[in-house]
């Protein structure tokens, strides 16, 4: 309806898109929008193609000019053809193509000899750009982009037989290897971008007058844009919710399945999230005021299934994870990420031969109004004594961004440890390139900085014992070096929002989402049984705008947390929910918090499962009433009983007495 289309085994060949004509391409999950002139085709960078049959697609004799115009919104992954028609088999034939660098090739082959010119430099992003070749019979190769030469190859080829020989356009008819490392791997490739005003002729002469004329870029059409989502724009009231993240048009078409996304909120007070998307296979991503995201990494085992890393990370659909909100009251909110640390091909690690169970994970997440939380990391497996790792600093990308523009190389990250000492560190430009440079002894707390206010923290429990890094207790080690030409930090795209099942690759240009990293953390577990073949770990999490030295008192407040009485009762402290539990079902409680400066309490929840008495009408902290934004009460209601759950956001450095009725 929209498609020009001469198919001829004769030259010339012309493919265009005008309003208005009736017959139309043979594309395959293609789009319109605004072309050169008219309109244009949208491949969507999956699955789309367009295909001409051997029986019906131009063959060339001999000398021939392919001129197309092109204007890409992300490069491909393996090198993908704008047009080619080549023998899966032997090469034989052409393709003019673009690789991951956004750079333009043009290859002949007899299949016996090949030849092949390329440009240096890339072409822009969402511009239109005119790519002409010319294969000049037994002397030249010659490509020109936007009407001027940037390639020239001499050879000797006479002749590109293409007989018999399909057309492809926009699509790779066969897989090929994934760039920049993964040579092992290979892909399909589809363009991601606009195509129009296709041209195959005999001679050289469409060549030359390319080259005579005068180059005016015409206008792009309107992308989608491309920003990971975090859900609306305005503030969200604190809680756990349910909402729908869309990232773009075409990438949203590729999921199978309407389930919603879950994002966690902390009011207008605290202008960050906690973020759990399909595009990341719901791994956790906080989000700063500046729209700049952060993940502490999940369980990864070794490389057991032959296929890379054994993380979510790998689960390019979410196969094998799902989020779900457990609970949600004004008092707290709790979500549980259920994953599977898999293979890339999909296989466990550890899979255990009669039972078929494989190592999975299970990651609890507790906040407060005070934007703090527990994250809980359970772990099953048939081998814990294997290398594996749970907790590391990866900064998630924007399609426009490179790590340049959320690390301050002058400022990477603060630690400090519990005895008080503290540092704050750049990247270190004069190391070898490495991710095992020592912080401070004994570091349990981290601050990263990504340009933002409010930036992601980390507390890590910090009980002695054997660590997964085989030392004692915790700690921090921080990355550092030059890491490619690319970028001076580690930058890779095969994570997140990749479909391909690509084990890792480094990025090279700022045109999709991407994960750079810059510190690990380790230490020792706080529950670990061989025999049933369970671990838990402990840290707390959230966003601060302080440094690691000013959240000593918030880690002793966990770590070293006051003792609590409930008349002369004492109350048990549960580090796995950062929350007295208060065995209590009366509609009073005379309690007493024994904090002190190196037993601070920050924040103060209790936990009353049973209850069976009203709402808290009043709270007094040493007779003095406490004003109603100072605490919040939830009501939890379980299939055993309600808990009643009281948030208090005091900070206190002495004794305490309070009365809740």
């Amino acid at each position: 309806m929209i498609a020009e289309l001469f198919l001829s085994a004769l030259l010339p060949f012309s493919l265009s898109f005008n309003q208005g004509v009736d017959s139309e391409p043979k594309s395959d999950r293609c789009e319109i929008v605004q072309g050169v002139s008219g309109e244009a085709l949208l491949f969507n960078g999956f699955t789309s193609r367009l295909v001409i049959p051997a029986d019906q697609a131009p063959v060339p004799a001999g000398t021939f000019t392919v001129d197309v115009w092109f204007c890409p919104v992300a490069f491909p992954k393996s090198p993908c053809p704008i047009v080619c028609k080549q023998d899966d088999a032997t090469s034989q034939g052409f393709s003019l193509y673009i690789d991951a660098r956004g750079r333009v090739h043009f290859r002949v082959s007899d299949g016996k000899h090949n030849a092949e010119t390329y440009s240096n430099q890339p072409l822009q992003l969402q511009q239109w750009s005119r790519l002409t070749c010319l294969f000049e019979a037994g002397k030249l190769l010659r490509l020109s982009i936007n009407g001027r030469e940037v390639a020239q190859q001499l050879m000797a080829l006479t002749a590109v037989p293409t007989a018999g020989i399909a057309m492809w356009v926009g699509r790779t008819p066969v897989r090929t290897i994934s760039e920049y490392e993964n040579d092992n791997v290979r892909i399909y490739s589809s363009l991601d971008g606009a195509l129009d005003e296709l041209r195959l002729t005999e001679g050289v002469e469409a060549y030359r007058q390319v080259l005579g004329q005068q180059f005016n870029r015409p206008v792009a059409p309107s992308f989608e844009p491309r920003i990971l989502p975090s859900g609306p724009a305005e503030a969200l009231a604190f809680g756990s919710w349910y909402i729908p993240l869309k990232f773009y048009k075409q990438w949203d078409e590729q999921w199978r399945g309407d389930t919603p996304d879950v994002v966690i909120g902390f009011g207008e007070q605290r202008p960050f999230r906690v973020v759990f998307w399909r595009g990341i296979a719901y791994a956790p991503c906080f989000v700063t005021e500046k729209g700049n995201w952060m993940s502490n990494e999940f369980v990864e085992r070794q490389k057991v299934t032959k296929w890379g890393c054994c993380e979510s990370m790998s689960d390019k659909h979410a196969d094998f994870s799902s989020v779900r909100i457990l609970e949600n009251t004004p008092a707290r909110t709790v979500v549980l990420w259920r994953n599977a640390p898999v293979g890339v091909n999909q296989q466990f690690p550890y899979q255990d031969e009669e039972s078929q169970w494989g190592d999975w994970s299970e990651e609890t997440y507790i906040f407060y109004p005070d934007g703090v939380g527990v994250r809980k990391m359970d772990v099953w497996s048939s081998n814990l004594t294997d290398w594996y790792e749970w907790c590391q600093s990866l900064q998630v990308l924007h399609p426009h961004q490179r790590p340049e523009d959320v690390l301050d190389g002058s400022k990477i990250m603060s630690v400090a440890a519990m005895d008080g000492n503290a540092k704050t560190f750049g990247w270190d430009w004069s190391a070898k390139r490495t991710q095992h440079e020592p912080s401070i002894p004994h570091a349990n707390i981290q601050v990263t900085y990504l340009k933002s206010q409010w930036n992601p923290f980390l507390i890590l429990d910090d009980r002695e014992g054997p660590n997964e890094n085989e030392t004692d207790g915790p700690q921090i080690d921080r990355y550092a070096g030059k890491w490619s030409d690319f970028s001076a930090y580690p930058w890779r795209n095969h994570w997140p929002v990749v479909q391909d099942y690509v084990i890792g690759r480094y990025a090279t240009v700022a045109d999709g989402p991407a994960h750079t990293y810059t510190a690990t953390q380790y230490n020792a577990a706080y529950y670990k049984d061989e025999t049933s073949g369970k671990m838990t770990k402990l840290m707390l999490c959230g966003c601060t705008d302080q440094d690691a030295s000013g959240l000593l008192p918030l880690a002793k407040s966990w770590l070293r947390a006051p003792k609590m009485f409930l008349g002369d009762q004492e109350v048990d402290y549960d580090l796995t929910e950062r929350a007295y539990r208060v065995k209590r079902t009366s509609e009073q409680m005379d309690i007493r918090i024994e904090a002190s400066a190196e037993h601070p309490a920050c924040g103060v929840c209790l936990l009353v499962d049973g209850w069976k008495g009203g709402d808290v009408r009043e709270i007094m902290v040493d007779r003095k009433p406490l004003k109603a934004t100072q605490y919040a009460v939830g009501h939890h209601v379980t299939y055993n009983g309600k808990r009643l759950v009281v948030w208090l956001d005091l900070n206190l450095t002495q004794s305490t007495h309070l009365v809740i009725n």
